[in-house]
C-alpha cells in the first residue's frame, strides 16, 4: 500500500466537503503514486469514497482520534461512551459498501493504549466492527508510549483485538515483534516525511509489512508549521510560532501542487522517469539546516535566485541511478554516485550563476535521464490555467484556476508575489483565492491575494445556472488576462 492520511478539509475551502473538491483530492493523489488513503481521524465524506470508487483508491477507514480519555478539554472522549456505538454503525452502515474502503480502523493513539482498560475497549470496539462487517480487518493506529515508565510491549494486550496491527513511527520494532509473533500482520498507519526511505525500505523488504502511510499526504490547515526548518542553535518546538498557518507536512501543498518530499517519493515508488533538481536558498552565517519530524528540506525547482550571484547555493538531485553529474553552463560542477548511503540523493554545493543548472544521470556508465532548470526573466505578464473549463449547472462542481506569473519565455518566474485581484461575471462566485505558502496571512474568501513562488490560485463555484462565467485577473504592471468557464 503507497498510503498517506488525509485530513477532511479541503485546504482553501476549510472543512466544507464540495464534491469536486473531495474528488480532486483524489485526483492529485493517484497523479502521485497513491494507491491508498487513511482517513485521520475520522470517517471522510460520502463524496471522497465515490471518488475513491470511481478511481481506485484504497481506502482505511477511520472512526475516532480518542476513547474514554481526551487529549483535549471539548473533543470526543466527553461523548465516547454514550455515542460510541451509534456512531461505529453509522459508519459501518455507511461505508460498507464502498469497494474502495479495506480496513476498518477503530482509533488513533489512544491515551489508554498501554493499560489495561485500553485492551478492553479495543476488544469492545472490535468485535462491535466484525459483527456487523466481518469482511474485512479491523486496525487501529498505536503509537510510542510517550511515557519513560511503559515499554512498547506494554501494547500487546490492545493488539491482540486487532486483525492488522497499525504502527505509527515505529519501524524500529517491526523485526523484533515479529520474532516474537511471526503471524503478525503489519501496517505502518503513519509515518514521517523525514524518514520516508527507511519506511518504504522495509515495506519492500518486509513480506509481513503490507504498507505506509505517510503523515500526511496533503497539507492542512492547522497543527501549524509541524513540519518546519530551523537553524542549528534555535530551540525546536511541536508547532510554530505566527504566520505560521498549514501544517507544512503534507506531499501536496495546500493548492494541489507537488512538494519536494513528493517528488522523492517518486523516486521510491520508482514511478519518475527523471531527475528532480532542487536548489535551497543560502543559509546565514552557513548554519546547519535542521528539520522537525514532519520536515522536509525547502528546496525550490529555480535557478533564479538574484542577488546570490557568487554565491554558494546548497543543490540536490533526487533519482535512482549509479550517478549523477551536474553542469552549469555546460560545466561540469562535479559527479556524485548513488550508493545505498546516499538513499537516491546527490548533493552539491554550487556558486550560483545565472543561465541552465543540469543534472545527468547514468547507469552502468551510460546517460539513462538528465533534467535541467534554466534562469527566468523578468516577470511580464499574467497566465490563467483552469483545470476545466466546463462544468456541471451544480453548486458542487468547481473549477481550480491557477495563476501564473510568467516571463517572457512563458516560465513560472518563482521569485514572484504580486498582489492579484480577481473579478468575476456570470453564473458563478468565487469560493476561495489562495496560494501554497504556509506562512500566508492573506484572507481565502477576498477578492485578491499574494502570489507565493509565482503561483496563487482562485476556486471557482457556479451558482446553479447554465450560463458563461467571465473570471478576470489584474495585477499592477501587468496586462489583465480572463478566462471563461462554461456551466453547462
Amino acid at each position: 500500500m503507497r498510503g498517506g492520511c488525509v485530513h477532511h478539509d479541503c485546504g482553501p475551502l476549510g472543512s466544507a466537503a464540495i464534491d469536486r473538491a473531495e474528488e480532486r483530492k483524489v485526483e492529485v493523489l493517484k497523479a502521485s503514486g497513491y494507491n491508498a488513503v487513511r482517513t485521520a481521524h475520522n470517517p471522510p465524506s460520502p463524496a471522497f469514497l465515490n471518488a475513491c470508487d470511481r478511481l481506485g483508491m484504497l481506502v482505511m477507514d477511520e472512526a475516532f482520534d480518542v476513547w474514554r480519555a481526551g487529549k483535549v478539554l471539548y473533543d470526543y472522549h466527553r461523548h465516547f461512551d454514550k455515542w460510541w456505538q451509534e456512531d461505529l454503525n453509522s459508519m459501518l452502515l455507511r461505508d460498507r459498501n464502498h469497494p474502495s474502503v479495506v480496513i476498518w480502523s477503530i482509533g488513533n493513539e489512544l491515551i489508554e493504549r498501554l493499560l489495561p482498560e485500553g485492551a478492553v475497549i479495543a476488544h469492545q470496539l472490535a468485535d462491535h466492527v466484525r459483527a456487523v462487517d466481518p469482511t474485512r480487518p479491523v486496525t487501529a493506529g498505536i503509537c510510542d508510549t510517550w511515557d519513560a515508565h511503559a515499554t512498547w510491549r506494554d501494547t500487546d494486550e490492545l493488539f491482540t483485538a486487532l486483525d492488522l496491527r497499525g504502527y505509527n513511527y515505529q519501524d524500529g520494532v517491526y523485526r523484533e515483534d515479529h520474532g516474537r509473533f511471526p503471524d503478525r500482520v503489519i501496517v505502518a498507519t503513519e509515518t514521517s516525511p523525514t524518514r520516508q526511505y527507511d519506511y518504504w525500505k522495509a515495506v519492500e523488504e518486509l513480506p509481513y509489512v503490507i504498507g505506509d502511510f505517510v503523515w500526511t499526504a496533503l497539507d492542512y490547515l492547522g497543527e501549524a508549521g509541524i513540519g518546519y526548518e530551523y537553524l542549528e542553535g534555535e530551540t525546536a518546538a511541536f508547532v510554530s510560532n505566527w504566520p505560521w498557518t498549514v501544517a507544512n507536512c503534507g506531499d501536496i501543498d495546500l493548492c494541489g501542487g507537488k512538494r519536494p518530499q513528493s517528488y522523492y517519493r517518486d523516486v521510491l515508488w520508482q514511478c519518475r522517469e527523471t531527475p528532480y533538481i532542487g536548489v535551497h536558498a543560502l543559509v546565514p552565517d552557513d548554519r546547519k539546516v535542521l528539520l522537525s519530524n514532519w520536515g522536509w528540506d525547502d528546496v525550490q525547482a529555480s535557478w533564479s535566485w538574484p542577488g546570490s550571484e557568487g554565491l554558494t547555493l546548497p543543490v540536490v538531485v533526487y533519482f535512482d541511478c549509479d550517478e549523477v553529474e551536474l553542469l552549469l553552463n555546460g560545466i561540469s560542477v562535479g559527479v556524485v554516485s548513488m550508493t545505498a548511503e546516499s538513499r537516491y540523493i546527490a548533493r552539491f554545493s554550487v556558486p550560483y550563476q545565472p543561465g541552465e543548472l543540469k543534472a545527468i544521470a547514468r547507469t552502468a556508465g551510460v546517460q539513462v535521464a538528465e533534467a535541467a532548470l534554466s534562469t527566468t526573466g523578468q516577470p511580464c505578464h499574467l497566465r490563467l490555467t483552469p483545470d476545466r473549463a466546463t462544468i456541471r449547472i451544480d453548486r458542487n462542481d468547481l473549477s481550480y484556476v491557477t495563476v501564473e506569473v510568467c516571463d517572457a519565455e512563458g516560465q513560472t518566474v518563482p521569485t514572484a508575489d504580486s498582489l492579484f485581484h480577481v473579478t468575476i461575471s456570470g453564473p458563478g462566485r468565487i469560493a476561495a483565492v489562495a496560494n501554497a505558502d504556509p506562512k500566508n496571512t492573506d484572507l481565502y474568501c477576498d477578492s485578491r491575494h499574494h502570489a507565493w513562488r509565482g503561483r496563487g490560485l482562485v476556486i471557482v463555484q457556479p451558482s446553479g445556472e447554465p450560463g458563461r462565467i467571465d473570471l478576470c485577473v489584474t495585477a499592477d504592471g501587468f496586462e489583465p488576462v480572463q478566462t471563461v468557464i462554461c456551466c453547462e
